[in-house]
């Protein structure tokens, strides 16, 4: 049997050629939904498959984004990654994914790489708000870039994040409205923007003397040793805010083998809402962020006018979720 083709498609909706590439291409203005929904569920019945290299010659486009994060090993950066690919697969493209392994130097590579590799547009969400930059500007000169989830000083190009600030503010008011007052901030990276912005914002609200963990790294390895110095500061401390779920991971599982009760002596909080966190004994309190409205707004942004992305930060609102690991009643 030979592959479908758009003509194939076009006949099965009931829809001319143009209409249906217009859909099947990430385009469809001027397009009634319901005729675009015909196209698509045909395309999906028939086994369709856009074919990039016609597009690419056709339009001079290529249909793919690409996207690079700090790694691969960070459960949220999945899910960023994630959240993203819906977002292009939905237009009729393909999203490349890049590890930069937490390095500016092998950032400025993977940029470099995937640059060269004929994508239509980039996604990076910087290693470090003060060395990922130029190589985010340089880039920005050739094609279009938007950041993601994090900003770059200098970088040429709008960023896409979440309102830090805000969420941290979340995240001690419920604390505080259960009682909880001696809160402690465990974090790591402060290299990168949302890492500083959560602990300016900590910082701002508790005071320069409240109990501050800093670790080199956001993993469960690193959780796990705050969890040893909180554990041996019990009596100083009720609650724990983590600058990251990886990080509450190894703190929580590292508190309750040392005999402290979460939340019976400390509360412990996330701040990604990766899919893990329902998954432990108990789960973790959290923030969600609203990844699909951020990935759709930075697509949008990627394929817009050059105009669109002047340096600036766009900041979408947190949700706080709130599971057992702050209060033992909670059914998040």
């Amino acid at each position: 049997m030979t592959a479908p083709r758009l003509l194939d498609v076009a006949a099965a909706a009931g829809v001319s050629r143009a209409t249906a590439s217009r859909v099947l291409s990430g385009t469809p203005r001027n397009v009634a939904p319901d005729l675009a929904r015909r196209v698509e569920e045909a395309a999906r019945r028939l086994g369709y498959r856009t074919n990039h290299s016609a597009r690419a010659l056709r339009t001079g486009t290529t249909g793919t984004v690409g996207v690079v994060v700090p790694s691969l090993a960070n459960p949220y950066f999945v899910q960023l990654a994630d959240a993203l690919a819906r977002q292009v697969r939905a237009a009729g493209g393909q999203l490349v994914v890049s590890d930069a392994a937490n390095s500016p130097t092998i950032e400025a590579e993977q940029i470099e790489t995937l640059l060269g590799g004929r994508v239509d547009g980039l996604l990076v969400v910087p290693v470090s708000a003060a060395a990922s930059g130029a190589a985010v500007r340089a880039a920005a000169e050739r094609a279009p870039v938007v950041l993601f989830d994090r900003w770059a000083h200098g970088s040429g190009t709008v960023a896409v994040t979440l309102d830090n600030a805000a969420a941290m503010r979340l995240l001690l008011e419920h604390l505080d409205a259960l009682g909880r007052h001696r809160i402690a901030l465990v974090a790591a990276d402060q290299a990168s923007s949302s890492g500083a912005e959560r602990l300016a914002a900590f910082t701002a609200a508790r005071g320069a003397d409240a109990t501050t963990v800093l670790l080199p790294s956001f993993t469960t390895d690193a959780g796990r040793t705050a969890g040893r110095r909180i554990a041996e500061r019990r009596a100083e401390v009720d609650a724990v805010v983590c600058g990251a779920d990886v990080l509450a991971v190894g703190l929580v599982s590292t508190l309750q083998r040392a005999a402290v009760s979460v939340p019976g002596e400390i509360a412990v909080t996330g701040f990604d809402d990766t899919e893990m966190l329902e998954l432990l004994d108990p789960p973790i309190t959290s923030i969600r962020h609203p990844l699909a409205d951020m990935a759709e707004r930075a697509l949008a942004l990627l394929r817009g006018p050059a105009a669109d992305r002047t340096e600036r930060v766009e900041r979408f609102a947190p949700q706080l979720v709130v599971r057992a690991s702050t209060d033992a009643d909670a059914h998040a």
